[in-house]
């Protein structure tokens, strides 16, 4: 017989190697037929100074969604510090980044729990309605895209199929809460017989999801958890853009929104890549940009400055946010290890 933890390194093993065929396979697509000296040129004549606007840009919409976070700890929120939020935040990132599998939310919720004395589930939690958020701003700007521009069939069929999901899961959720006395007894019950699903503590998680589901019906609050999704959005776009004038791109911040929420998509969707979402990255960037007809090779350079631009301050500030938090790496994964949620890796 197998040890667990054997059998879940070879797991972890064999998703890097699937999402690492994925990414080829999406880098030759991304590549293929294109007329590398045009692409070269477009960065090389690059302005760098809109650049660095556009990473200011970028780094503001990591900040507003930080304060998003810490808002979701309502009504402790104001005794919180936004700072520790926001270097959380960059840690959870640079692990979901380079972990093939998403440890990077359980670890915002047990070192946010540590530092800041909240609850972990509900920590937790917060990275549910995260998702949520997330997917209806994403909902909301497509909708407003396809007034302004027709949307491709695919991008189309994303759309209905993220509405499909989401509408799922808060009927489902509905129901649960609807029957809150028996699916409280239920999982009691559950984590009676299976102690080892008491690990996860899954009556505490129901409670906190009934308490957090109280307050986000508060219209003040889901308000301004709706007023930081957009902000984020619209500055995320707006970093989008800075970089396609930097490079003579000629794109639109409409287009800069649509590609947005394109990249904004495969984030939510599962889909195994290897670390940094190379290669699909770059390959959406250049099918997004061809709606409003920008060529292959500026797109691709588009893509990669942005990339690049992109996970800067994930690589720079994830580690610095460990350091802060006096973690090394292998401490943090041995200690969401311990916690008993997290395959080995």
């Amino acid at each position: 017989m197998k040890e667990p933890g054997l059998q879940q390194h070879r797991r972890s093993w064999w998703r890097l190697l699937v999402g690492g065929l994925i990414s080829l396979a999406f880098l030759w697509l991304a590549f293929r037929g294109v007329d590398w000296s045009r692409a070269w040129e477009s960065i090389a004549h690059a302005h760098w100074g809109w650049i660095a606007l556009g990473q200011g840009a970028l780094v503001l919409g990591i900040w507003c969604r930080a304060a998003r976070w810490r808002l979701m700890f309502f009504p402790q929120h104001r005794r919180l510090r936004q700072s520790k939020f926001f270097s959380i935040f960059l840690v959870g990132q640079v692990i979901n980044a380079v972990v093939p599998i998403r440890l990077g939310e359980l670890a915002r919720a047990y070192l946010i729990g540590q530092s800041e004395g909240v609850s972990k589930a509900q920590a937790l939690w917060t990275v549910v309605i995260e998702k949520v958020l997330d997917s209806l701003t994403l909902l909301l700007f497509l909708l407003v895209m396809g007034f302004l521009v027709p949307l491709p069939p695919w991008l189309q069929k994303a759309a209905w199929a993220l509405s499909g999901a989401i509408l799922v899961g808060l009927g489902l959720l509905g129901v649960l809460l609807g029957l809150r006395r028996r699916t409280e007894h239920w999982l009691q019950t559950l984590e009676a017989r299976r102690p080892w699903l008491g690990r996860l503590r899954l009556a505490r998680l129901f409670a906190v999801v009934v308490e957090s589901v109280r307050l986000v019906r508060r219209p003040e609050l889901f308000g301004g958890l709706m007023a930081w999704s957009v902000g984020a959005f619209l500055i995320g776009a707006l970093g989008n853009w800075l970089v396609a004038q930097a490079m003579g791109l000629g794109a639109s911040y409409g287009a800069c929104l649509l590609l947005l929420a394109v990249l904004q998509i495969s984030a939510v969707v599962p889909i195994p890549t290897s670390p940094g979402r190379v290669g699909l990255f770059h390959y959406l960037c250049i099918i997004s940009l061809a709606i409003f007809g920008i060529a292959r090779e500026p797109a691709l350079s588009y893509s990669l400055v942005l990339h690049a631009l992109f996970y800067l301050p994930i690589a720079v500030g994830g580690p610095i946010g460990i350091w802060l938090e006096s973690y090394r790496w292998r401490d943090l994964v041995r200690i969401l290890q311990a916690e008993g949620k997290a395959p080995r890796v």
